[in-house]
């Protein structure tokens, strides 16, 4: 559930690289009240007290309501390609989840377990005068996220579009059962170290940016006012622990694979007509993992897209819209 699938001493080499090369690091600050609206990217900006907790989301449009959840390491506005494509036929919401962005970061690991992440999603879809169920859509730890919500609560949801990512007890199964996606989640325990949070906080979101990103900015998959928006999200106050929580939160070392309070439900099915957008370059899911999801789904489709990676809403956003165009249609 991750862009990037870095462990510790490829952190540190991508720091000495840099070093030995005479980069430098951009210096982290705090982001002003007039810079804020950078994060944005000129979309509606709103804030909601939801479990007792602030939350930030941006919309736009009018319509039947798609809730945009993103995963680790984006933030509510990195939908843009996609919010500003079904913004012109529906009401688009994509908050910046707990620990993130401009929403409330608890200090404590146990406030970033499945179910109060869940709790979230359907409290913001309360939220909403009107009470309609809403078409829900996820990338990575948010597409997670969203399988969830549809098997803890199918009536709030009509739709479900998932990109990249398996059902949480399906990836506890394939953790359990597999030894290739054990092996394939080493970075994610590497994640969950002090470790990795102090070299963050030192380099700061430069260290993620320029494993990647630097990339599709130069092929033109992002621009300048994306970046700016990564860079401020990612300098809030504890953002850095705020996102690396739901990894130490959800994700248990494989002694403690069978502890139940990691399962919100083994069995736990989806009844929502479900597409599942799958990138031949996946690489924190092995294969086994697409053999296994329609188990756990009873309408799916899924959509194959070829020569992309984890993040295909950037550089195949033309066949991210058209699957979901067909398949809401």
């Amino acid at each position: 559930m991750n862009i990037l699938k870095i462990s510790r001493n490829l952190f540190v080499s991508v720091c000495l690289t840099f070093l030995l090369t005479g980069s430098t690091f951009a210096s982290p600050k705090i982001v002003t009240a007039s810079e804020l609206a950078n994060i944005s990217l000129g979309y509606d900006s709103q804030f909601v007290s939801l479990n007792g907790l602030d939350f930030h989301y941006v919309q736009k449009g009018q319509g039947q309501r798609i809730i945009f959840l993103h995963g680790y390491p984006f933030f509510a506005a990195s939908w843009d390609n996609l919010l500003s494509h079904f913004s012109q036929s529906y009401h688009v919401v994509a908050p910046d989840n707990r620990g993130y962005g401009l929403s409330a970061k608890p200090a404590s690991v146990e406030q970033y377990r499945i179910d109060k992440l869940v709790d979230d999603v359907k409290a913001l879809i309360e939220h909403f005068p009107d009470q309609q169920k809403v078409i829900l859509v996820g990338h990575d730890w948010g597409g997670t996220l969203a399988w969830t919500v549809a098997q803890k609560y199918p009536e709030l949801i009509s739709k479900l579009v998932v990109i990249n990512a398996p059902p949480y007890n399906v990836f506890l199964t394939m953790l359990q059962h597999n030894p290739q996606q054990r092996k394939s989640a080493v970075y994610m325990e590497q994640l969950k170290s002090q470790g990795s949070e102090e070299l963050f906080a030192q380099y700061g979101p430069e260290l993620l940016w320029r494993y990647g990103f630097d990339k599709m900015l130069a092929n033109g998959y992002l621009n300048e006012a994306f970046k700016q928006a990564f860079f401020a999200a990612w300098q809030q106050p504890g953002a850095i622990s705020g996102a690396l929580n739901w990894y130490r939160a959800n994700i248990p070392a494989l002694n403690d694979i069978n502890d139940q309070t990691y399962w919100p439900s083994k069995t736990a099915r989806v009844s929502a007509p479900s597409l599942l957008i799958w990138t031949e370059n996946e690489g924190s899911f092995v294969p086994a993992t697409l053999d296994e999801i329609p188990n756990y789904v009873d309408n799916l489709h899924i959509e194959m897209i070829n020569d992309s990676g984890h993040t295909p809403f950037f550089d195949k956003k033309e066949r991210v819209i058209s699957a979901m165009e067909t398949f809401l249609k």
